[in-house]
């Protein structure tokens, strides 16, 4: 009778049929049809062509934020910010609380989408296109889109810009992004600013109305009603921007914040968390109103350590950190709260602070037993094994190699078996903060074991040893009173680097010239070449209404940088349009110079420009392979002259041929 039906007919015909067979007796079931009964079936069930029910697989929800640290949690000592929602999904969940990401945002992306080490993947720097997260590399949208899944993200990749690195060409079905590593950095777009902003639906820019947090919640909702009617399951990644700076949020929610008494920057870091805090709340009322909450994996986490507190911040203010600090915490609501839960390090750091994170997964039908805390060492490259294991999909069948992750399915049904836990006893984890062109075992590193964090900074003479189980705050350095363990690490973390570098120097290279994407848009976020990230300029610095607030991007001072290089690979020789920004086209701004020169693998090549024009464009014959570009704008007729010269931040390349 029902072959061939949706669920949502079959859900109507068997309501009918009990409205014709039940009388009073069946009152409540009646009162309850259709909605509750079309709710079940998409929740757990479909028809299959033989007209048996079989179970949905299920739905996956990740939300990851920019940013938040493992204190910025009401739940987490935090008195202050007000994240009720996050408290409750914690409460709900399984909370592991000893789960550690990268210290900085791509390299943490990496890591997670591709269940490997983010310097196995290629990725270990957030500019100098070392964020770009090559083609070779299978993420898991690619895994869950090949189980069956619909795929979607919505807010911040930062893990490329071009192709083969966007979000459309790692697996995603669905995309509604901004650029770069931030609303408003340079590869987003020109003159974001957090409200009412262009952002990129499947690569195609699109004007928004409101606040980006909002967007991306509204979005993803949007997404979930969508996927539930179908028997499709579904991978919504939700990754806010917020809150990254520029620190901003609707006025509202940031004035609840000054009327506490907190500076301005704070109040805008903590109405950001609060507004994420809102969105968790929809999310989690969605998926109660559409009946698919016990069948959906819902996964919150952040991206590293907090950008707020350390005590040389810009949150404070003009206030000094120790005296504000001091004089809040005699009001009896807040005398408990624990700056930074009480552990060393921020973000960019490899204390404790700088990488770990909170992680919570709520899945009612997963049989993880109770809500509980697991204090075994995990990290975001366990996620997709877990994954993987826990929808039992076939690893050879995804072409996964060397992933550095394990599953923690075992330990979410059963941490209390010593043969469960006994993995992750002995585990060791390698925490580095490379952040420059071409990584070194010098750089800042952390080799975290069950008890012990050893850190080591070779290139500043560093090293030192916290047993972490007594010292969670890591104040007493111990490496002279335990020299065997310091050596355990440090022999460790040279294997471990012997087997990581063996690749590192390869950059993954944008790819013009093709079908997939043309024109290509060039940013410099990108630039190639850098000594440091200092000479990147990946924030233009767009000011709002907002109060206290300017120009304080590279906009405000482009003459401070000097043109650097993008380097791409060419996918077909041809006749190609190059046109050279230095704002970008949209912004339709006149530069004010003389000439444009564009640098082509050493080859000069010079435009004449009028001071009204707001960019140049040069028609060249490219030949196939790797191509360095850069360009800039000046008076001069030398073409090897420096002075006055300006960067060209944005290049389009378009394959004419």
């Amino acid at each position: 009778m029902f072959k061939n039906l949706s669920v949502v007919s079959v859900a109507i015909w068997l309501s009918l049929i009990g409205t014709l067979f039940c009388f009073s007796g069946c009152s409540k079931v009646v009162e309850n049809s259709p909605t509750t009964l079309i709710e079940s079936l998409t929740s757990t069930e479909v028809i299959n062509k033989d007209n048996e029910l079989q179970s949905v697989k299920p739905n996956i929800i990740l939300i990851m934020t920019d940013d938040q640290g493992y204190g910025d949690i009401g739940a987490h000592q935090n008195p202050v910010v007000k994240t009720p929602n996050i408290d409750e999904l914690a409460k709900r969940s399984i909370r592991l609380t000893n789960f550690h990401a990268d210290p900085t945002c791509s390299p943490t992306r990496a890591a997670l989408m591709t269940g490997k080490h983010s310097m196995r993947a290629g990725v270990w720097h957030t500019v100098m296109g070392r964020s770009n997260l090559a083609a070779e590399h299978k993420t898991m949208a690619d895994v869950l889109s090949e189980a069956g899944y619909n795929t979607a993200i919505f807010g911040k990749w930062h893990l490329g810009e071009n192709y083969p690195f966007r979000p459309q060409d790692h697996g995603f079905d669905k995309s509604v992004i901004h650029g770069g590593g931030g609303v408003g950095q340079s590869g987003d777009y020109w003159g974001n600013t957090q409200f009412d902003d262009t952002y990129f639906r499947n690569g195609e820019p699109e004007n928004f109305k409101g606040y980006a947090t909002e967007n991306w919640f509204d979005e993803s909702i949007r997404y979930i009603r969508e996927q539930a009617a179908s028997s499709t399951p579904f991978f919504a990644y939700i990754s806010t921007n917020a809150p990254h700076t520029p620190w901003r949020a609707p006025e509202t929610e940031v004035q609840a914040y000054r009327d506490l008494g907190l500076p301005e920057p704070m109040a805008r870091f903590y109405a950001m968390i609060s507004n994420i805090d809102k969105g968790v709340g929809e999310i989690r009322s969605e998926l109660n109103n559409l009946g698919i909450d016990d069948n959906t994996i819902l996964i919150f986490m952040t991206d590293n350590g907090t950008s707020s507190l350390r005590p040389e911040s810009s949150m404070y203010g003009d206030r000094d950190p120790e005296e504000f600090l001091q004089k809040f915490k005699l009001n009896p609501r807040y005398a408990n709260w624990v700056i930074n839960a009480g552990m060393r390090g921020y973000k960019n750091e490899v204390y404790e602070g700088g990488h770990r994170v909170p992680f919570f997964i709520h899945y009612p039908k997963g049989n993880f037993g109770k809500p509980r805390d697991i204090a075994s060492l995990t990290a975001h490259f366990d996620v997709l094994p877990t994954l993987i294991d826990l929808l039992d999909i076939d690893p050879k069948k995804s072409e996964l190699i060397n992933m550095d992750g394990v599953s923690l399915l075992p330990l979410l049904e059963n941490d209390s078996n010593a043969t469960a836990r006994s993995v992750f006893d002995d585990r060791k984890i390698v925490i580095t903060n490379q952040r420059v062109n071409i990584p070194r075992i010098g750089r800042p590193m952390a080799v975290l074991s069950r008890d012990w964090r050893f850190i080591s900074e070779r290139e500043s003479g560093i090293e030192e040893l916290y047993n972490i189980t007594d010292d969670p705050g890591q104040i007493n350095n111990v490496i002279s009173k335990h020299l065997d363990v310091a050596q355990q690490h440090r022999e460790y973390l040279n294997r471990w680097w012997k087997s990581i570098s063996l690749n590192i120097g390869e950059q993954a290279l944008p790819i013009v010239g093709s079908s997939f994407e043309n024109p290509v848009r060039l940013n410099s976020n990108d630039w190639a070449d850098a000594e440091s990230t200092s000479q990147i300029a990946w924030d233009p610095g767009f000011k709002t209404p907002l109060s206290n607030e300017t120009n304080t991007g590279w906009i405000a001072q482009p003459d401070q940088y000097e043109p650097l290089p993008w380097n791409v690979q060419a996918e077909n020789a041809g006749d190609y349009r190059i046109r050279l920004f230095m704002y970008d086209e949209p912004a339709h701004y006149a530069i004010g110079k003389q000439y444009a020169y564009l640098n082509i693998n050493g080859k000069e090549y010079r435009a004449e420009m009028g001071t009204e024009a707001s960019g140049a464009e040069f028609n060249i014959h490219l030949k196939k392979g790797p191509i360095k570009l850069l360009g800039w704008f000046t008076d001069s007729a030398d073409a090897g002259s420096k002075t006055n010269r300006l960067p060209s931040f944005y290049a389009y390349l378009e394959y004419l041929n």
